[in-house]
């Protein structure tokens, strides 16, 4: 089967069903449930569909944190093809039941933690080929201003957008805030919204199932009456077919082509609004503030009608552009510009900074004391270049860089001096080197001022089935992850011992960096009497990872 031609298929009668459905008149009424999308629980149990979809999951999943069945990628992979065909089975016969997913508590940047839900992989993979069905189906549906979780879409073209509706004078802002969006969603909302779009009982109950199908928290199985698991594949796309009618309502309260030209001439008021998941901003031109009091007063309405969702009347702010306001952690607001004209600026926030300078020193100061330099290092430019590559569209990226460049210099150092106990002179005079913090060539300290400011602003491109780029990949499932390493504390030895190899595996003496080679004891640890004697360079050597599963393998025979 060729997936994408389905998929092709799917994104085409997915169309015509929209264009009968606006086609009706008043004097020639039609059914708009005429034309929707059948047979789609066949596709589930396709051996080319499923596999297609369980490759994804587990190029997705590789290091990913397991579900409540704790089976893990590698896990899985042995057998891969009989626990596919049998995973195809329960599908075919209808016996398929979704386990729960295992719920895991994380911080999130105001101090509060947020609940994310990890499913099992069997259950990974029966979403990502529920997803592949749905995507071009709902992609013909979804309004032009919604960016979260959307092939080819990102935060950043949601917020160039808002500074492009500053700068054509929109005056006032609407700052949305719903309440638990993704844990109060109601489930009828989003059968609803499916079942305008495919008419398939069978699938219809496997969706209804997954909502179903409850969490588990410290052994304890809770079941879910609300709401959609963040960290499965298919919530994301369940979110955005219920929030899409916020979409559209919004879209019919603001003019358009014609009528806007009308509007602008007779100084008539006008709506635009941008959603990114479950933030948005309405902003509204030619109106005072009592009109965007009134439209937040609908907008809480109809979330409560259709979505069984609460505004935040206190979060929910009504701003003026003059004033600024803050958009998926950017701040937009009008400044003198290079030609002495106010312009519209994309800033980073004071709280971002704060939060960058916190999770320094969570990745390199507040870390157990054996967790080795390298390890601190790593993680540190992990959140330097995740941090940079989100912020640096900001007009004041370049300044606040140099001054995290500063700070995380310092803290490195003083991370290095408590876990050496030595002095920071001598830390300086044993890693530093070409302006940075550097353990090796390949392990050094990387600096927020690397990463270029990203000015520009391009469309998304147009959606093409089967071709489909989420450029937030990673955020389509739970970010929670394993530790790194078991023995975090080898990190420096392994540097050094690799060095001293020459960067060469001692057995076949192919060419290896860090990541694709082990560190390995020649002589098993068991048989030294202290794990000190085990580690001794003389026991130690490089080895690919190809070599070191070899000779695991015979040790173990």
């Amino acid at each position: 089967m060729n997936t994408e031609e389905v998929q092709r298929r799917l994104w085409e009668q997915s169309k015509r069903h929209k264009a009968h459905r606006e086609s009706s008149t008043p004097l020639f009424p039609i059914d708009s449930y005429a034309g929707r999308i059948r047979n789609l629980m066949d596709l589930m149990h396709q051996p080319d569909w499923l596999a297609k979809a369980a490759d994804r999951v587990l190029r997705r999943s590789k290091g990913k944190a397991a579900g409540i069945d704790g089976v893990t990628v590698k896990t899985f992979q042995q057998g891969f093809q009989q626990k596919l065909e049998c995973l195809r089975m329960e599908l075919k016969r209808g016996s398929y039941q979704p386990q729960p997913v295992r719920q895991v508590m994380i911080p999130k940047s105001n101090g509060k933690m947020r609940a994310l839900g990890i499913p099992c992989l069997r259950d990974k993979i029966v979403q990502e080929a529920m997803r592949m069905a749905l995507e071009p189906i709902f992609e013909v549906e979804f309004h032009d201003n919604s960016y979260g979780f959307r092939p080819h879409r990102n935060t950043h073209q949601a917020v160039f957008r808002c500074q492009q509706y500053v700068r054509y004078k929109f005056a006032w802002v609407i700052e949305g805030d719903v309440k638990a969006c993704f844990d109060e969603i109601s489930h009828k909302s989003i059968l609803k919204a499916v079942r305008e779009k495919v008419m398939d009982n069978k699938f219809l109950q496997l969706i209804h199932r997954f909502l179903k199908a409850g969490s588990e928290m410290e052994g304890v199985v809770h079941p879910t009456h609300k709401g959609v698991p963040q960290g499965g594949v298919l919530s994301p796309l369940l979110s955005n077919a219920v929030l899409n009618k916020f979409d559209w309502f919004m879209h019919s309260k603001g003019k358009h082509d014609q009528a806007m030209k009308r509007a602008h001439d007779l100084r008539q008021p006008n709506i635009r609004c941008i959603r990114y998941a479950d933030d948005w901003c309405v902003f509204i031109t030619r109106a005072s503030k009592r009109v965007a009091q009134a439209l937040r007063e609908e907008i809480a309405t109809f979330l409560s009608r259709e979505c069984g969702l609460q505004l935040s009347t206190e979060k929910t702010r009504i701003t003026h552009v003059q004033e600024g306001f803050d958009f998926l952690g950017f701040r937009i607001e009008r400044s003198m510009g290079k030609r002495g004209r106010f312009v519209p600026k994309i800033k980073v926030t004071t709280k971002a900074v704060a939060q960058a300078r916190v999770r320094l020193d969570q990745a390199m100061r507040y870390r157990p004391h054996q967790e080795s330099v390298a390890c601190r290092i790593q993680r540190a430019s992990a959140v330097i270049r995740g941090w940079s590559n989100y912020y640096c569209i900001a007009h004041n990226f370049s300044g606040y860089a140099g001054k995290l460049d500063h700070y995380a210099f310092w803290s490195a150092v003083k991370a290095v001096s408590r876990k050496l106990d030595i002095s920071a002179a001598k830390v300086l005079s044993k890693y530093y080197r070409k302006s940075t913090i550097l353990v090796d060539p390949t392990c050094r300290l990387i600096k927020f001022s690397d990463t270029k400011m990203k000015l520009d602003y391009h469309k998304p491109i147009p959606y093409e089935p089967g071709k489909a780029v989420y450029e937030d990949d990673h955020e389509l499932e739970a970010s929670f992850q394993y530790l790194e390493g078991h023995r975090q504390g080898q990190a420096d030895l392994k540097w050094h011992i690799l060095k001293r190899d020459q960067y060469q595996c001692c057995r076949c003496q192919r060419t290896v960096t860090a990541k694709t080679s082990q560190l390995d004891h020649i002589q098993p640890v068991h048989r030294f009497a202290r794990f000190e004697q085990a580690n001794s360079p003389e026991n130690l050597q490089t080895l690919c990872h190809a070599c070191h599963c070899a000779k695991s393998r015979s040790e173990k025979a």
